[in-house]
């Protein structure tokens, strides 16, 4: 594996930091992710499996297969301490927390940076950590970033009004971003033995998905810049239809597309009328082009449309509901999708990651809360069991336990410095 060697400390929650340290795993690091007691927020939230043992969720599962859960309560001295005891050995630390909650607890990326120059700190927010002006430490969401993107501008329902897209495309835009960055960043520290801080935030990972926009808009007339239609650049008719079944998307951003949509529907006259001949003509005449194209594709099944734009060679799908994804035989033929063990003796199955499909026979595994505690620190920090219960009665890993007045000269400073 690429990554086989290098050693990821996660601290982060929701999607960006677990997707990116996530792909780090599957290319063959070691992915330590410190949850808080109770875990970090994805393993509370709804749906989840029950088992008898315990409990998984599915927005966990889908974002943390194959790393190592050590639960520290960062709050406490000595859950800090081990965490900057692993930071010591490390080669990446990913976070997404605000960088005002890593100062209060001692974790600043700078000052990490200072105090471990070979580690490369790669640190997700919304607006970035530097120069974000009014925007510093604001709380940022997937969908805040892709509205001050433009992108839910763009994405549009046929009669021009904005529609969020229905999910964390932020977020895993700025977990790709951090781990090209982080790839990058390896790149130099085996090169000259040091690290760095990468600011990533999700505003500016949003714009590359918009970057076609920003150039039209510089150049356009105000009369297209202005059109209310679904869009007005990627081509007309574009964008999703209703079928007899659900929906389909048809893209025609090419006028040969258009004469040959025209064909699939059993108009072909429509190809040389002069209201919708060429792409600025049926751009003017956007909602008469939808009415014609919904007229058609509403009279027959995602399945009898993809066929009869497939044989003339018009870009079309069905548009998938998630049961079917999951079942969809190309995707398991291309090994887009794996089987991920959920940790209680069930499975889920996941996207793989297609910047490494991995075609072994490895099984990627969840990791229940806390369940690599012992090993980690036994293997990374050379501590023993009574190392460890010492810790967990100095409340390193949550609620301190009251100790008994004959051990009550807690021993995990000395064990750590």
């Amino acid at each position: 594996m690429p990554l086989k060697g290098i050693k990821v400390v996660e601290l982060s929650h929701l999607v960006a930091g677990p997707h990116c340290c996530q792909m780090l795993a599957d290319e063959g690091a070691q992915v330590i992710k410190v949850e808080p007691p109770g875990g970090e927020l994805t393993r509370h939230r709804q749906p989840t499996r029950q088992a008898a043992d315990g409990e998984v969720t599915a927005y966990y599962a889908s974002l943390n297969r194959d790393k190592e859960s050590v639960v520290l309560d960062l709050k406490n001295p000595e859950g800090a301490r081990v965490l900057a005891k692993l930071l010591e050995t490390a080669d990446v630390f990913v976070t997404n927390m605000r960088t005002s909650a890593l100062e209060r607890l001692g974790f600043h990326p700078n000052a990490l940076h200072e105090r471990y120059p070979r580690l490369v700190i790669a640190c997700i927010s919304g607006f970035g950590m530097e120069n974000s002006g009014e925007h510093a430490d604001r709380a940022g969401l997937a969908m805040v970033a892709e509205a001050m993107a433009g992108a839910t501008g763009l994405t549009r329902d046929h009669s021009g009004n904005a529609v969020w897209c229905g999910f964390a495309l932020g977020d895993i835009m700025a977990g790709v971003s951090a781990h090209a960055a982080i790839l990058l960043a390896l790149r130099n520290q085996e090169r000259y033995g040091i690290g760095r801080v990468i600011d990533v935030g999700l505003v500016e990972c949003m714009l590359p998905m918009v970057s076609v926009a920003l150039g039209r808009v510089q150049i356009e007339d105000k009369e297209t810049s202005d059109f209310a239609g679904s869009n007005n650049f990627h081509g007309v008719p574009y964008g999703a239809f209703p079928a007899a079944d659900g929906a389909v998307n048809i893209g025609c951003n090419r006028d040969d597309f258009w004469r040959r949509l025209c064909v699939a529907m059993g108009r072909p006259e429509l190809a040389s009328d002069e209201r919708y001949a060429t792409y600025s003509d049926r751009v003017k005449h956007q909602r008469e082009v939808h009415t014609i194209t919904e007229a058609f594709t509403r009279a027959h099944t995602r399945a009898e449309i993809a066929a009869k734009l497939i044989d003339v060679d018009v870009p079309v799908a069905g548009i998938l509901s998630m049961r079917e994804v999951v079942a969809d035989e190309y995707l398991h033929k291309r090994g887009a999708l794996r089987q991920v063990d959920d940790g209680f003796g069930g499975t889920f199955t996941l996207p793989a990651n297609a910047a490494w499909l991995d075609n072994t026979a490895h099984t990627p595994r969840v990791p229940r809360l806390g369940e690599q505690r012992d090993a980690v620190l036994a293997r990374e920090l050379s501590l023993s069991a009574v190392d460890i219960a010492r810790l967990e009665r100095a409340g390193a890993f949550g609620t301190a336990k009251v100790a008994k007045s004959s051990d009550s000269k807690p021993a995990a400073s000395s064990m750590l410095d």
